[in-house]
């Protein structure tokens, strides 16, 4: 009788769709001890040929380039239903959920703002966040896009909870490597809840573009040579693993207008895991 049911759970198994992603997945192979835990809470989709995966996150931090909501106009729907406007602070964001509220800094004069993210946009790892023009106009945002760090506020979690469910997806996962968001630990009363902060402020000494990064030197050196028109540096850190890395920077930048013109260069454009790296 065992034998029997074994029988017709494999065959039932393997008839039926079956839930491939984890629910829930934890990290904690780095130096800090870092536990994080997400929720799966959309379906993994491709944008351009690179897949996205919207998480539940716990813990949420990342720095790059914001730049003007201009695919949405006044009274069009957003990806969750809601309308757009231009005069509400309001943000595009590629994985977060939606809706999420999250604390953007213009990291050019320590202005801050609480922003409502309800749009799936900014599919980059430098152009990571679109904004509306009153979230621009609030932190006096250069309109050609400037530097920012967004960090994770509060999502709505009944939201959160009646969508958290696993999907059919398994060849795509395996097809595709998650996108490489730094998702750091950070206690949530560290973060500001004032609608702006004190004013002209800068919050870096340093503008790098972050080609890549790899685990042996040689690699990055064989990159190094590809990029000779450009001021090329190599970087050696440990990333939260505790592993050494080694990250092919170019720049310094002085400003973010300059990092703009070279971004628009199509060299850049081969190259997938383009970040911002700051000193």
């Amino acid at each position: 009788m065992r034998i029997f049911l074994l029988i017709v759970f494999f065959i039932l198994t393997n008839c039926t769709i079956a839930n491939v992603i984890p629910l829930v997945i934890e990290d904690s192979n780095n130096k800090n001890n870092i536990k994080i835990i997400e929720k799966l809470i959309e379906e993994p989709y491709q944008v351009n040929g690179k897949w996205f995966y919207p998480y539940d996150y716990k813990k949420f931090e990342e720095i790059g380039l914001a730049q003007l909501e201009t695919n949405l106009k006044n009274g069009s729907k957003t990806k969750n239903g809601e309308y757009y406007h231009n005069d509400t602070l309001s943000g595009s964001h590629r994985t977060l959920p939606l809706p999420s509220i999250i604390e953007v800094t213009n990291l050019n004069n320590g202005k801050s703002a609480l922003v409502r993210v309800n749009h799936r946009e900014a599919f980059s790892s430098i152009k990571v966040v679109n904004l509306s023009e009153a979230v621009f106009k609030k932190l006096d945002m250069n309109k050609n896009g400037d530097l920012v760090k967004i960090s994770l506020i509060d999502s709505n979690e009944s939201f959160v909870l009646s969508k958290a469910y696993t999907y059919d997806e398994e060849k795509k996962v395996v097809e595709a490597p998650v996108s490489n968001v730094v998702i750091i630990e950070k206690d949530i009363n560290e973060l500001s809840v004032n609608n702006t902060n004190i004013n002209d402020i800068k919050l870096y000494n340093k503008i790098f573009i972050n080609i890549a990064s790899f685990a042996f030197k040689e690699s990055a050196q064989k990159i190094k040579t590809d990029l000779l028109n450009y001021d090329v540096r190599i970087f050696e850190s440990q990333n939260l693993s505790g592993n050494t890395e080694y990250k092919v920077l170019i720049g310094p930048y002085s400003d973010v207008e300059s990092l703009l013109i070279d971004l628009n260069d199509d060299t850049f454009k081969k190259y997938e895991d383009l970040s911002i790296y700051l000193i």
